[in-house]
C-alpha cells in the first residue's frame, strides 16, 4: 500500500441508518489519489490524546476526482473502539490524516451466478462489487445488519435475491451469518464468491466454499475486517496463526 501520508479535512457527515455513518473527506492531496480504488481501503491515522495515532482501515465507497472528495462508510455500533468513537464525535471542519489506497480485490465477474455476504462493515464494498455486476447477474447477497431500520437500497441487479439477516448484538458469539447462508439451495453453474465481515464468520464460510462447495481460489474472496472480543491488532493476530492461511 502506498505510505502517501495525507491530511484531509471532514467536509460533511451523514447519518445513513442508526448505526452507519458516512464520512466525506476533502483535501487538495487527493488531487493524486488514483482512480479506480472504491472497494480498497485506506488507513485513517486517528489520534489519541498523549500517544501515537491508531491506525484502522475503512473501504473507499465512493471517490469524486473533480470535487477532492473520498467517502467512507463507517460503522459506529457502540462507541468503545478508536474508529467508532473518532467517527461518533467528530465534526464537519475537523482534520484527519489517512494513507493509502491499498488495493481492491472485487468479485470475479466470469460466472454463472454469484454469491455475496457479509455484515455492515462490508456493506460498502459489498455495493461496491454490487455496481460491477452485469446487468443480467443472478445469485444471492446475504447482509447481516444490527435492526431493521440499517437496510439500505443497494445498486442490485434484479436477478439477485437479498437476504437480510438482522443481529442486534453483533459483539457476542454467534453464527447467524454463516448459518443462513449455507441454509440457501446451491443453484447450478459456476458460482463466484465474495465474502467479508467478522472473523469467525468469514472463516467457517471460507472452509464451507473451500472444502464443501469445491469453489475455485479465483472465483473465491473471503476476508475478515473485525473479530469478536478483540482489538484491530487481536483480530490480525488471530489470522496469522490461522492453520489454512487466508
Amino acid at each position: 500500500m502506498a505510505k502517501v501520508v495525507r491530511n484531509l479535512v471532514v467536509q460533511d457527515k451523514q447519518q445513513i441508518t442508526p448505526n452507519l455513518t458516512r464520512m466525506i473527506l476533502h483535501g487538495n492531496a487527493l488531487a493524486d489519489f488514483p482512480a479506480g480504488f472504491e472497494g480498497g481501503y485506506v488507513k485513517l491515522l486517528l489520534p489519541q490524546p498523549g500517544a501515537k495515532a491508531v491506525v484502522r482501515s475503512y473501504t473507499v465507497r465512493a471517490f469524486d476526482v473533480a470535487l477532492l472528495e473520498l467517502t467512507l462508510d463507517m460503522v459506529t455500533h457502540g462507541d468503545t473502539g478508536p474508529a467508532a468513537s473518532w467517527s461518533n464525535h467528530a465534526n464537519v471542519g475537523e482534520q484527519i490524516s489517512i494513507n493509502g489506497p491499498g488495493a481492491c480485490q472485487m468479485i470475479n465477474t466470469e460466472a454463472d451466478w454469484f454469491l455475496l455476504a457479509g455484515d455492515m462493515s462490508a456493506l460498502p464494498a459489498i455495493s461496491v462489487n454490487l455496481e460491477l455486476l452485469p446487468a443480467d447477474a443472478v445469485g444471492e447477497v446475504i447482509l447481516e445488519v444490527i435492526s431493521e431500520a440499517d437496510k439500505i437500497d443497494l445498486p442490485i441487479p434484479s436477478g439477485m435475491n437479498v437476504h437480510w439477516v438482522i443481529n442486534p448484538e453483533p459483539e457476542a458469539v454467534n453464527s447467524i451469518l454463516e448459518d443462513t447462508v449455507m441454509s440457501l439451495d446451491w443453484r447450478a453453474g459456476l458460482a463466484s464468491v465474495w465474502v467479508a465481515g467478522e472473523f469467525s464468520a468469514s472463516r467457517a464460510l471460507r472452509q464451507y466454499f473451500r472444502h464443501h462447495r469445491k469453489i475455485d481460489r479465483n472465483l473465491m474472496y473471503v476476508s475478515c475486517y473485525w473479530k469478536v472480543g478483540e482489538t484491530d491488532e487481536g483480530m490480525k493476530a488471530a489470522k496469522r496463526k490461522d492453520p489454512e492461511p487466508w
